[in-house]
C-alpha cells in the first residue's frame, strides 16, 4: 500500500488541476427557449390573406421590403426565430459561443428536407452565412460583416467564425437568416457571380424546407402556396395560403368585409375602427410596432449635410398633430435617439434624451444664423448665396399617413416666421421611392425602419459603413462608439456606449424620429380559429400560417402529448364588436433534452484512472512478491 498511495495522489492531483483549465475553455451556451408546438384540432380549408404592396423581387438574398420579406417568409425555415419577444429555437438545437466571443459552434436538427426532398444539413447553414458574410449587396450584408467564415464540421454541425466580437450575433443576424439551399443556390452564385443581385427567381427555385411550397405568382395580383403536408415540424393547418396584394386600404377592407379575405397586412387609418367593430365576424388586434417612422435626410447632400439645419427641421414638426390628428393617438413619440422607449429595447432606451419641440421661432433662429432668408419678401427663404431653395419630401403612396405627416411638415415650413421653407410632397409608388432612397437620388422622404433585437442594431443603421444606413450619416466617434458597443459581451459596458450613441444621434439628428406606430389589424373571427396575436406584429405572421385552421375543416385524430409537457400560457384580448373576450391559449412546448454535464464526464474520467492506476500497483506488487 506505501506503493499505492502515491501513485494514486500524484495521479489524482495531477487530473485535478485539468478542472480548472477544462472549464476555463467550455463553450458558453446561448440561452434559446424552446418553440411554442403547433397542433391542428382540423385540417384544410384556403386562409386568404392581403397585404399591402406586391414584392418587387422574390430573390431572398436581396429582399428588403416589408413585403418582400413576408412572402418568402413561409417558404423558409430558420435557425432561431423570436416569439413574443423570446428567442426560440427552430432548425438550431443548440448555439454555443466560444469564452472569447469569436467561435460560435451550431447543432442543427437532423432529418429536414428541403421542398424538392434533398436534405438540409450543415452545408446549407454554411453557405447561406458564406454567401451574406460574402456579398455586400445583399440586404441583411450588414448583420453579417462580422463573419470571418463558416464550415459544416459535419452534417449537422455548423461552426461560425468571426473576424471581431459581434455581441448581437445570434439575435440579429441568425434569428433574420432564411436558410438557403445551396444546390439551388452555388451554382447560380458561380454562374453570375455579383450579377445574382438581380437575379429573381423562378418559381422551382423557390426552395425552401418551410411549411408552404409556392405554387402560383402573379406579379401584380398574387402568390399562391400551398401545405407542405411532410413539414418536419408538423403540417400546416389549412391547405392552401392566397397572399394578395392590395395598395389601396379601403379596398382591401371592403374585401375584408366581404368575406374575400380573413386579414390585412397594411396601413389601416385608425377612423376606420368603429366601422369594422360595426360588424360582429371582424375583431381587431391591435399591435406597437417597434420600427422607428422618421423623416428621413440625406445627410450627404447640401444642406441636409449642416448639422444646424437639420436641426431647424427638427424643430419644424408638429409631432402632437401627426400624433393627436393623423394617427388619432395610435402611436408614440420617437426617440432623438432611435431606440424604443418599449419591449425589449427598452433596457438599452437612453430615459434622459431632450426631445426636440413644435418651435417655429427657434427653427428661424437658426435658419437666421445659417443665412436663409427671404430676400426678395415673398414669404420663402432663399439660400445663403441668394438662390431659390426648395426641397422635396417622397411618402409612400400605399401609407395615406405618412402621406398627410409629409403634409403636415411641409405645412409647419411654410409657416416659419419672417419666411418659410419651401417644400414639395411627392406621392409616388413605393418601387419607385424605394429605388431613389437607396440611390441616395433624394432630398428627403418618410421611412419606416425596424431596429434589431439586439441594441448593435445601431451599426447597420448609423455606423458610416451601416448596410442600411440610407441617411447617409457619418461621425468617427459614433463609430468607435458602436464597434465597442457590438464587441463588447459586458451589459452594464454596453448600456453605457448604447446611452452615449443615442445622446450624440439626437444632438446631430441624422433623421428626424417621428413615431412608433400602434397597428390595427383586422380579421375575421367566422371561417378560421387559431389566430396567434403576438405582441409586436400583424396577424400575417410565421406563427399564424402553422396555427390557423378552418372552422369547416377535417377533425384531426388526437395524438398521445409528451410524457411531461411544459406549457407557457399566452393571454390575449380579442376585441369583438366593441365587447374584450378574455382568450388564454396553452402552447405545449417541445421537451428540452437533457444536456450532458461537462464536469461530470471528467470526473468519469478521473475515476476511471484511479482505478486504472491502483490495479497497475496492485500488479507489480504481486509481481515484486513473487
Amino acid at each position: 500500500m506505501g506503493v499505492i498511495l502515491p501513485i494514486v495522489f500524484i495521479t489524482v492531483s495531477l487530473l485535478w488541476g485539468l478542472v480548472p483549465l477544462a472549464s476555463a475553455q467550455q463553450s458558453v451556451p446561448i440561452d434559446v427557449k424552446e418553440p411554442p408546438k403547433h397542433s391542428c384540432p382540423a385540417v384544410g380549408g384556403v386562409l386568404k390573406v392581403a397585404i399591402g404592396s406586391k414584392p418587387n423581387t422574390l430573390n431572398w438574398f436581396v429582399a428588403g421590403s416589408s413585403w418582400e420579406i413576408l412572402v418568402l417568409t413561409p417558404i423558409y425555415n430558420r435557425l432561431v426565430r423570436f416569439y413574443n419577444g423570446t428567442l426560440v429555437k427552430e432548425v438550431a438545437q443548440s448555439i454555443e459561443m466560444s469564452p472569447d466571443g469569436k467561435v460560435y459552434t451550431i447543432k442543427i436538427v437532423s432529418g429536414i428536407k428541403f421542398h424538392d426532398g434533398k436534405p438540409l444539413t450543415a452545408e446549407d447553414v454554411a453557405f447561406t452565412i458564406n454567401m451574406l458574410r460574402n456579398s455586400s449587396w445583399a440586404y441583411y450584408y450588414g448583420v453579417f460583416r462580422n463573419v470571418d467564415r463558416a464550415e459544416a464540421v459535419d452534417p449537422t454541425t455548423v461552426r461560425v467564425y468571426m473576424k471581431v466580437v459581434d455581441a448581437g450575433f445570434v439575435e440579429n443576424a441568425l434569428s433574420v437568416m432564411n436558410i438557403m439551399p445551396k444546390h439551388i443556390w452555388e451554382p447560380k452564385f458561380r454562374e453570375l457571380g455579383d450579377g445574382v443581385a438581380k437575379y429573381n427567381p423562378s418559381l422551382s427555385e423557390l426552395v425552401g424546407s418551410g411549411p408552404f411550397i409556392v405554387t402560383e405568382f402573379q406579379p401584380d395580383q398574387f402568390i399562391s402556396y400551398k401545405a407542405n403536408t411532410n413539414y418536419w415540424q408538423g403540417r400546416p393547418c389549412i391547405d392552401q395560403l392566397v397572399m394578395s396584394f392590395i395598395g389601396d386600404a379601403s379596398v382591401a377592407l371592403l374585401a375584408l368585409e366581404k368575406g374575400d379575405i380573413q386579414t390585412y397586412s397594411g396601413f389601416i387609418t385608425p377612423e376606420v375602427v368603429p366601422r369594422l367593430l360595426s360588424n360582429p365576424s371582424i375583431a381587431i388586434h391591435v399591435y406597437t410596432s417597434d420600427f422607428y417612422y422618421h423623416w428621413g435626410l440625406n445627410n450627404k447632400k447640401w444642406p441636409f449635410n449642416i448639422t444646424l439645419f437639420r436641426k431647424a427641421l427638427a424643430y419644424a414638426v408638429d409631432y402632437d398633430a401627426i400624433i393627436n390628428t393623423v394617427l388619432m393617438g395610435y402611436g408614440v413619440r420617437g426617440s432623438p435617439g432611435f431606440v424604443p422607449p418599449f419591449g425589449v429595447h427598452a433596457k438599452w432606451y437612453n430615459p434622459n434624451l431632450e426631445y426636440y419641440t413644435y418651435n417655429l421661432s427657434k427653427a428661424a433662429e437658426i435658419l437666421d444664423q445659417l443665412g436663409f432668408k427671404d430676400i426678395d419678401g415673398d414669404g420663402w427663404r432663399e439660400a445663403p448665396d441668394g438662390s431659390k431653395f426648395k426641397f422635396e419630401i417622397y411618402p409612400p403612396s400605399y401609407d395615406i399617413i405618412r402621406v398627410r405627416a409629409a403634409e403636415i411638415i411641409a405645412d409647419s415650413l411654410a409657416k416659419i416666421p419672417k419666411g418659410g421653407i419651401k417644400a414639395e410632397v411627392r406621392i409616388v409608388e413605393w418601387a419607385t421611392a424605394w429605388a431613389l432612397i437607396r440611390g441616395g437620388q433624394v432630398d428627403t422622404w418618410l421611412l419606416g425602419s425596424g431596429p434589431g433585437y439586439d441594441i448593435s442594431w445601431l451599426q447597420t443603421r448609423f455606423h458610416s459603413k451601416g448596410s442600411a444606413n440610407w441617411n447617409r450619416y457619418s461621425n468617427p466617434e459614433v463609430d468607435k462608439l458602436i464597434d465597442q458597443l457590438v464587441a463588447e459581451l459586458d451589459p452594464n459596458k454596453r448600456r453605457e456606449l448604447a446611452w452615449k450613441i443615442q445622446e450624440i444621434l439626437a444632438d446631430e439628428v441624422p433623421a428626424v424620429n417621428l413615431y412608433y406606430r400602434k397597428f390595427v389589424a383586422p380579421y375575421r373571427v367566422d371561417a378560421f380559429e387559431g389566430w396567434v396575436r403576438v405582441t409586436d406584429d400583424d396577424l400575417n405572421n410565421w406563427w399564424n400560417f402553422l396555427n390557423i385552421y378552418s372552422k369547416t375543416g377535417k377533425p384531426v385524430a388526437p395524438t398521445p402529448p409528451p410524457t411531461t409537457p411544459l406549457t407557457t400560457q399566452v393571454v390575449t384580448q380579442t376585441v369583438v364588436a366593441e365587447r374584450t373576450v378574455t382568450q388564454v391559449a396553452t402552447l405545449t412546448q417541445m421537451q428540452q433534452a437533457p444536456s450532458i454535464d461537462p464536469m461530470m464526464i471528467l470526473m468519469v474520467a478521473i475515476a476511471g484512472v484511479v482505478v486504472v492506476a491502483v490495479i497497475t500497483a496492485l500488479l507489480l506488487m504481486r509481481k515484486r512478491a513473487s
